[in-house]
């Protein structure tokens, strides 16, 4: 029985994990179920999910879905996978901002970012990172930016065009009157 029960726990971790970016590693030993809930709770306000797994059944589900050695090689002791939508930048910059007021707590063992391991030092330089949103909101912003002077631009030519039509009409009825007398 153990042993079916293993392999439905692997095709469910399996589900939740195929096609993840991303996710990052902590070591939830020394949260007592105050501070788990906190926790858990800071981490859903992110849109991020943790889920406690014992270590020889993550390795062997993610070796089976591709990931890195060096990845599996973090699985050493008490460990919680956190991942969201967006893999592991929204699981690091909600595990980081509730680490600010639980300093020792939950410590970052490392994480794995488009395929690649990264040390704990990794993951919270990840989380300084601006998301997305910011950053496409960022880039729209640089290509509207000339644009934005156009319409302006636009107006000031057509008025500087007019002003140097009635220019000239008054030059040319200015020489009519000048040479018809």
């Amino acid at each position: 029985m153990a042993k079916q029960l293993k392999g439905i726990m692997c095709t469910e971790l399996q589900k939740s994990f195929r096609g993840l970016d991303g996710c990052v590693l902590i070591n939830h030993q020394g949260l007592n179920s105050e501070q788990t809930q906190d926790l858990r709770a800071a981490l859903t306000r992110g849109g991020v999910e943790m889920t406690v797994v014992h270590n020889r059944l993550a390795r062997r589900v993610f070796k089976d879905l591709g990931m890195v050695q060096a990845f599996q090689d973090l699985f050493r002791g008490p460990t919680a996978v956190l991942y969201g939508e967006d893999g592991a930048i929204s699981a690091s910059k909600s595990l980081v901002q509730w680490r600010k007021k639980h300093k020792d707590l939950a410590p970052i063992k490392g994480g794995l970012f488009q395929g690649r391991a990264m040390s704990s030092a990794e993951v919270e330089r990840l989380a300084a990172l601006p998301d997305v949103a910011t950053l496409r909101a960022s880039c729209l912003s640089l290509l509207l930016a000339p644009l934005s002077g156009l319409p302006s631009a636009i107006q000031g030519l057509l008025s500087h065009f007019a002003g140097a039509v009635k220019a000239r009409r008054e030059s040319l009825e200015k020489g009519q009157e000048g040479g018809g007398a």
